[in-house]
């Protein structure tokens, strides 16, 4: 096997600019996407897509809408699969405009076909994979230990690369492919080189003042967290196994240095927020250092959402937006439902489009429900001035003239 992530790389750099965030903005991590056209008897996947289609359609009819998607790896689950042509992504690209595009440029690809919300991605393990039968960590990377072609012929390039905006730097860091160190069951990614912990100093340098965040597949510090529905996850997932393992305490120990708010990863299938020594903290700490926060699978409809200020970076509750737990349905046929204004100082009208029952629930950023109220009208008046400035998701459970009942959920922000 050669020696590929011990060597200092020549990384191809790539800096892009979201001019248009020149203040507060939020984005919605997720993670282990593993979109598929087959069947998987070794992990759960998203079979053709179908949740993609849920969760991306309902990120993109929530108002405000986010400023983008950030997907933190196992985009597909087998990427380089020599049964599937192109891998399994086109499970997963049906759904992203513009649609067909092949060697899609960083930020090219969008959930909306108006083209206004990008998604950004960051490879993981399963971008390496051709088979997962028989779990060979040999037949499943070596053949392509130096590229992940399909992914970059559907998904992105594949390099590190940083998403800049006025008030934050954001980057995206390749982890690598499986490597066993003796937890076979559950293999570390290869982690960074030498040449990636160069670039991350240089980029976090070449941003003084701003909130930083790292994205990547692996975590860097760990510890056994829940699922998506709040059971404890039963998954080996500590620090002895799922964490990267190259340059890991040297990467801690930048983001200590420099002033890293967040590392963003997935990898473990689980929800969790540790410091860098594996201890489980508040997802908004504000004496705990660097926060490593893990968002559970979105083939299971999770996802958090993240909203970065000049001051500070909120980090969500996990969320589920699509799914058995959550059993959102489209309603665009049926409701046209739109909150005014929005922003707002905390006075908002919430329109259904028709009269429905309804019993709504509105939750600030740490999941802690701000407001209950039910309502058979089509016009809904919401008072949040009580409530501190921030985003709010407002929950809702509807039910139709035929009785079927639909969740569906959109956001406000009181501004002041």
């Amino acid at each position: 096997m050669k020696n590929f992530y011990l060597s200092v790389l020549a990384t191809l750099l790539f800096t892009s600019a979201l001019t248009a965030q020149t203040s507060a903005f939020t984005f919605y991590h997720v993670s282990d996407l593993h979109v598929s056209t087959v069947t998987s008897a070794v992990n759960q996947c998203d079979l053709n897509g179908a949740e993609a289609a849920c969760y991306l359609a309902t990120f993109n009819r929530i108002t405000p809408k986010p400023a983008f998607i950030l997907a933190t790896g196992d985009i597909s689950n087998i990427g380089n699969s020599t049964a599937v042509p192109g891998g399994m992504y086109s499970a997963l690209t049906q759904y992203l405009y513009p649609r067909g595009l092949t060697y899609p440029g960083i930020g090219s690809l969008f959930i909306d076909s108006a083209q206004t919300i990008p998604m950004y991605f960051a490879p993981g393990n399963h971008e390496y994979y051709t088979t997962l039968t028989g779990l060979s960590l040999s037949t499943q990377t070596i053949p392509y230990l130096d590229t992940i072609p399909n992914f970059v012929k559907n998904i992105a390039p594949d390099t590190d690369y940083a998403i800049t905006t006025p008030i934050s730097v954001i980057l995206f860091m390749r982890s690598g492919c499986d490597i066993s160190y003796l937890v076979s069951t559950d293999p570390k990614g290869t982690g960074l080189t030498d040449g990636q912990i160069s670039f991350i100093r240089q980029q976090l340098a070449a941003n003084p003042g701003k909130r930083k965040i790292i994205v990547m597949h692996h975590p860097a510090a760990n510890l056994t967290g829940v699922n998506c529905d709040g059971s404890t996850h039963t998954a080996l997932a500590d620090s002895a196994s799922a964490t990267f393992y190259y340059n890991t305490l040297a990467f801690r120990n930048i983001c200590d240095s420099m002033g890293v708010d967040v590392v963003l990863a997935g990898h473990s299938h689980q929800n969790v927020v540790v410091d860098r020594s594996g201890n489980q903290i508040d997802e908004n700490c504000t004496t705990c250092g660097t926060r490593y926060v893990q968002t559970g699978p979105a083939f299971a409809g999770c996802y958090r959402a993240i909203t970065v200020d000049s001051a500070f970076i909120t980090v969500s509750q996990p969320l589920v937006s699509c799914g058995a737990t959550a059993g959102i349905s489209d309603l665009e046929d049926e409701l046209n439902v739109s909150v005014y204004p929005n922003p707002s100082t905390g006075q908002f009208t919430l329109n259904l489009g028709k009269p429905v029952p309804v019993a709504m629930q509105v939750y600030n950023t740490l999941g802690q429900c701000v407001l209950t109220q039910n309502s058979t009208s089509q016009l809904i008046p919401l008072n949040l001035q009580q409530q501190p400035a921030g985003v709010y998701f407002i929950h809702m459970l509807m039910q139709n003239s035929a009785g079927q009942s639909y969740n569906f959920k959109t956001s406000v922000v009181i501004a002041r």
